[in-house]
């Protein structure tokens, strides 16, 4: 009698623990359906090093240290819901150029689109509206006048390396080291200007009067004297380097349209058509 109460134990508890494994085997099942989907989501591929330049007040770095501004709000927006992992690094604008351009896997902003930069990158445009760059002249200068565009020739300018001012002012007959004096920063341009060693800087009115406040200089300092034409001007964007996977670029083109749906996202393929045909 107590062997056969023991078998019947040993039976109910074979078939109890062979149900257990079942219902562990779906268990583990659908944890790894739910790993899988959450993988689907969020690679571990799926991150970028971002890079920019100090340029206020799109991309700059906070009394707190911390890398901000108006574009770097609009970048980290999208990126975050894209739920792409990222990294941000601000250096000099022609370090984090060539970066973008040798490395896959890379965001850069606040680029500005032009025909010669088009087959670099994987464009998304417009980041925000476009700031109007003038030309600044130290406002004791007198006798510096500039009345229409040929007059831009008489003078000496600071430049920062690599930016699409640069290749401009190269179109419009100016030399590199004759009238075209480069340098790694905006800062610098401002300083040269300041110690008379150029005539004249090209620059947003905003990056100007943050630059003069940081120097502890009043706004009169400088003073404008002419405005770029707006076919001069271009348009702010972020760009992902060329070998990133498409997926990635899907993510963000897909987030940056939910994010800011009212963008015209054809406005700037009309103008690099429009531009293909004149001389990089």
């Amino acid at each position: 009698m107590v062997y056969n109460m023991n078998g019947n134990c040993r039976t109910k508890l074979i078939q109890c623990i062979f149900i257990f494994l079942v219902l562990l085997k779906f268990v583990n099942a659908g944890e790894n359906n739910q790993h899988d989907l959450i993988a689907n989501t969020i690679s571990p591929s799926d991150k970028l090093l971002v890079v920019t330049e100090p340029w206020f007040p799109y991309n700059y770095v906070d009394s707190k240290g911390e890398i901000t501004g108006s574009s770097t709000k609009v970048v980290t927006s999208v990126l975050k819901h894209a739920n792409i992992r990222y990294k941000i690094e601000l250096y000099p604008w022609q370090r984090s150029f060539s970066i973008a351009i040798a490395q896959d896997n890379v965001l850069i902003y606040s680029i500005y689109r032009t025909p010669s930069r088009e087959k670099f990158f994987h464009w998304i445009c417009p980041l925000l509206s476009s700031p109007i760059h003038s030309v600044y002249k130290l406002s004791r200068r007198k006798n510096l006048h500039i009345k229409k565009e040929s007059d831009l020739n008489k003078y000496s300018y600071s430049i920062t390396r690599g930016t699409f001012l640069h290749k401009l002012f190269l179109s419009k007959g100016m030399e590199e080291g004759v009238n075209l004096f480069l340098t790694s920063s905006n800062k610098s341009n401002l300083q040269k200007l300041l110690k008379n060693r150029v005539d004249l800087l090209v620059e947003t009115e905003e990056a100007i009067v943050q630059m003069l406040a940081n120097l502890k200089l009043p706004n009169k300092t400088i003073e404008k004297v002419y405005s770029l034409k707006p076919e001069d001007q271009a348009d702010l964007c972020m760009a992902i380097s060329k070998g990133t996977p498409s997926h990635i670029i899907d993510k963000v083109r897909s987030s940056y349209q939910a994010l800011y749906p009212n963008i015209n996202l054809n406005k700037l393929d009309k103008f690099i058509q429009l531009s293909e045909g004149k001389k990089n």
